[in-house]
């Protein structure tokens, strides 16, 4: 493959992997679709950001927060049910035709009834209804307060309706089998996006090019060109060369070589990635819930961060991120466990088990963000053999992990959650049956505080029920151990300014300036 020189005037090249769980290491592109309907890797966040607005948005580092986008107004009805935006004048699409509330709701609508991977998101709207031209009403059919973080996800991106129609989309009932657009977006874009699609080639190769229609901040290069470049290694060698201007998806490795490189600067984010360990209680010795207990003194926390780690990373105390609502950075820190392997000997000898052996599994080869997962796992049954404990490795493919783990067959797993949008609901999963299940194990209390949450528009009593839920997750006895939130690592020519990472979909492409 020929490389596009960093030298090219009007333009800034990028190296990444493009793939699913930020492994470094060779592996294909996981985007299996450029149309926002039918897209949900984590990847094709990266690939649909910059060409789409939503109604809403949010900007790192203050996730919890909902920035306008094409919406510069909303109201929510005091039972969080109605939802009704007020459109921003001036939005347009690539092609010039405004931005009206006939769009959004054709967008929203066609991701409903395409039932593709993400559609799921769409499932509480009952209707959407273009009261004028620039005022759009999203009715829902229960109480839901966290639709509106939901809207920033990339399927709600909002399409230029008269366009797709024209390709055979659909927005009612059996678009799923009836809708015929979704092959005309491999080869372009029909957003109001800082930027349009100019190519897309799987697993090689994306081309932006600036959207002059763009209703916000124009961006400063009028193309950018993605190169897919699966060996983290030669990311690096790419970037020290000054063949390509940004490496992305760089393991613990390759940012250690890059630190103090001539003319490259390191910018590091929060990915959101939260990794933990999970413990079927329908075996032994998980089903005593002292073991459970035992097991959660005996991890070396700050030894993974440290030694596993180099430092990209923080410890958890919870599955959330630290910083969203209902989980502070104070009560991240009160909930962390010590690493005291004299007192997992003594509760292990309080449950009447000398020794244990039970199989570990995860995904053999993969990186969580700059995490390499299979050092984690060798040091975590390190640490546990502290107490007797004996996990017997059992590491799979990853491309069966996840059907293995969704069937709920391992004893013990080394998994993480990646959120769909950042609202604390979406870290609900380890009590409403998603997980839970396949760990035997339910919390009924936990599932009443959380079902509250969801159905209150008050933020200060959902903040509250929040901090119930991540109290109750960290219990002695419940059969999660949480570990990490691995940083990711961006490596950037240092004439590059404005390297802005972003949780869900990596890096703020329209933000980047030649310095």
């Amino acid at each position: 493959m020929g490389w596009t020189s960093r030298a090219w005037p009007v333009g800034v090249v990028l190296a990444v992997a493009l793939s699913g769980i930020g492994d470094p290491g060779p592996r294909a592109s996981d985007i299996r679709s450029p149309d926002p309907a039918k897209a949900y890797e984590v990847s094709s966040a990266f690939l649909l950001y910059p060409l789409y607005s939503r109604l809403v948005r949010q900007e790192a580092p203050d996730y919890g927060k909902i920035l306008p986008d094409l919406a510069e107004s909303w109201t929510v009805s005091p039972d969080a049910k109605t939802y009704t935006f007020t459109l921003r004048k001036g939005a347009a699409f690539a092609g010039g035709k405004p931005v009206t509330s006939e769009d959004v709701r054709f967008s929203l609508l066609r991701m409903k009834y395409s039932k593709g991977p993400g559609g799921f998101l769409a499932d509480p709207i009952q209707s959407v209804e273009a009261v004028d031209p620039a005022t759009v009403r999203v009715t829902l059919s229960g109480p839901d307060a966290t639709f509106l973080a939901a809207l920033a996800a990339q399927g709600f991106s909002i399409l230029d309706s008269k366009t797709i129609r024209e390709q055979g989309g659909v927005d009612t009932v059996g678009a799923d089998t009836l809708d015929k657009a979704e092959s005309w977006f491999f080869a372009r874009s029909a957003g109001s996006g800082p930027y349009t699609l100019g190519r897309f080639t799987r697993e090689s190769e994306i081309v932006y090019q600036r959207n002059d229609q763009y209703f916000g901040p124009k961006p400063f290069f009028r193309q950018v060109i993605v190169r897919h470049v699966k060996d983290a290694g030669t990311r690096g060698l790419l970037l020290r060369r000054g063949d390509v201007d940004v490496a992305l998806d760089l393991g613990v490795d390759q940012a250690a070589d890059l630190t103090g490189a001539s003319r490259i600067d390191l910018v590091e984010g929060p990915s959101a990635f939260t990794v933990y360990i999970g413990l079927n209680t329908g075996v032994p010795p998980w089903n005593n819930p002292k073991v459970r207990a035992a097991a959660k003194y005996a991890v070396d926390y700050d030894g993974i961060v440290s030694e596993i780690m180099r430092g990209h990373g923080l410890r958890i105390g919870g599955i959330m991120m630290p910083g969203m609502l209902g989980f502070p950075g104070s009560l991240n820190k009160a909930l962390l466990y010590p690493h005291d392997p004299a007192r997992g000997a003594a509760l292990m000898k309080e449950a009447g088990v000398t020794r244990a052996s039970v199989a570990f599994t995860w995904p053999s080869g993969a990186y969580y963000a700059t995490l390499p997962v299979d050092r984690l796992a060798q040091k975590l049954r390190a640490d546990l053999s502290q107490i007797g404990i004996d996990l017997q490795l059992q590491p799979v493919q990853e491309s069966v992990f996840l059907p293995y783990f969704r069937a709920g067959k391992p004893q013990t797993i080394l998994a993480y959650w990646f959120p769909d949008f950042l609202d604390p609901d979406n870290w609900t999963i380890l009590v409403n049956g998603l997980i839970n299940r396949r760990f035997h194990w339910q919390s009924p209390e936990a599932l009443k505080v959380v079902t509250e949450a969801k159905a209150t528009a008050n933020t200060q009593r959902r903040e509250g029920l929040y901090e119930q839920y991540n109290r109750l997750l960290a219990a002695p006895d419940a059969p999660y151990i949480f570990l990490v939130q691995p940083a990711n690592v961006i490596a950037a020519r240092d004439d590059l300014a404005n390297v802005r990472y972003h949780s869900l979909y990596s890096l703020e492409i329209d933000a980047l300036r030649r310095k």
